[in-house]
């Protein structure tokens, strides 16, 4: 009997108890929602952040790979102009003909290589040079010899003086061409040692090299000059924007828009960022251009179109934020559903 009396108080009791709890977890739900709103959302920017610095890194070593191999490829045709050039100096019947300006007999020895070599192997220059700086022989412009060279060959110039072969990069009346510079030398009759009788040269077309670039790397490429720090005319024809020629490149309507509307100058070191061309990102990078005697004459750029896929990735980032809020919020309204009925008399 005692019991039954004491019953009523003690559910009285437990009944303002699970009201409060109920009103307590309505309470923390909102507060809940939020933090796992404000944690995806953080998320979210803390990923996008990730790619963009990790894509960043990626375009940077990209691009830099990109200028080294066009480093590579004209150090490469530097080196087989200039083999090109040693080999035919060392010919002996070629030496004899140099030393007596006997320029027929150099003509009928050089027909056959050259015409080979410009066909297989991209050879624009094919020469010979007298000691005293006059052109005898051009394979490729044969009607035209006997001029002073000394005014505008620097590295002829160097090479005679020197007594020491030359290569790289150099702008002539045939343009910009990467060229090899032999000395040729012969044993005189009663005399110790070698003189020299003159020198030859190899020049390679550049364009073909741009060429080959850009199919292995997939990036546009292009020479450009500056007119100011060459002792050369160039060609009136070729393209100026500012203080700057473009000489050759694999896209010259890609190039002419970069150059008009980004103001560049040639630099000493390698320079990666990103710019706007006709609307679309790109990656360039440009680096200094120097010739055969290491003075500065303009640089390479290279560009690469940057993928417009950072928006899909961006779009499938916050659609799987969004998801997983929504199946958050979904498992904690079920288990606060399941408490609340619990909590129910």
């Amino acid at each position: 009997m005692s019991s039954e009396i004491s019953a009523p108080p003690v559910a009285e009791a437990v009944a303002p108890s699970r009201g409060r709890t109920s009103r307590a977890v309505r309470l923390v739900a909102p507060a809940v929602a939020l933090v796992i709103a404000i944690v995806l959302v953080g998320m979210v920017l803390l990923q996008l952040r990730a790619q963009d610095a990790a894509d960043a890194r990626d375009r940077d070593i990209r691009m830099r790979l990109v200028a080294a191999t066009l480093t590579g490829a004209f150090d490469n045709a530097g080196k087989f102009a200039l083999s090109l050039a040693e080999a035919t100096a060392r010919r002996p019947d070629v030496t004899d003909a140099l030393a007596v300006l006997d320029r027929s007999r150099l003509q009928v020895l050089s027909q056959g290589p050259y015409d080979y070599l410009n066909r297989q192997a991209g050879v624009q220059i094919y020469g010979y040079h007298t000691m005293d700086l006059r052109y005898l022989l051009r394979m490729h412009r044969p009607d035209t010899f006997g001029d002073d060279i000394s005014g505008f060959r620097p590295m002829i110039v160097a090479a005679n003086r020197s007594r020491r072969a030359q290569t790289g990069v150099e702008l002539g009346i045939a343009g910009l061409g990467i060229r090899g510079v032999a000395l040729v030398e012969r044993t005189a009759t009663g005399e110790s040692g070698k003189q020299p009788v003159g020198t030859m040269e190899v020049g390679l077309d550049m364009r073909p090299i741009l060429d080959l670039v850009k199919a292995s790397t997939n990036a546009d490429v292009a020479v450009v000059i500056a007119p100011a720090m060459v002792g050369v005319a160039l060609d009136p024809k070729l393209p100026r924007f500012g203080d700057l020629v473009l000489a050759l490149s694999t896209d010259d309507d890609r190039f002419a828009a970069l150059l008009k509307s980004t103001r560049m100058r040639a630099l000493r070191d390698v320079q990666v960022e990103t710019r706007d061309i006709e609307g679309r990102p790109f990656s360039v990078v440009s680096q200094p251009l120097v010739d055969f005697s290491g003075r500065l004459v303009g640089m390479t750029i290279a560009i690469e179109e940057i993928p417009n896929d950072r928006g899909r990735l961006r779009t499938e980032l916050v659609v799987a934020a969004v998801c997983g809020g929504i199946l958050a919020w979904i498992v904690f309204a079920v288990l606060l559903r399941a408490v609340l009925g619990r909590g129910r008399p």
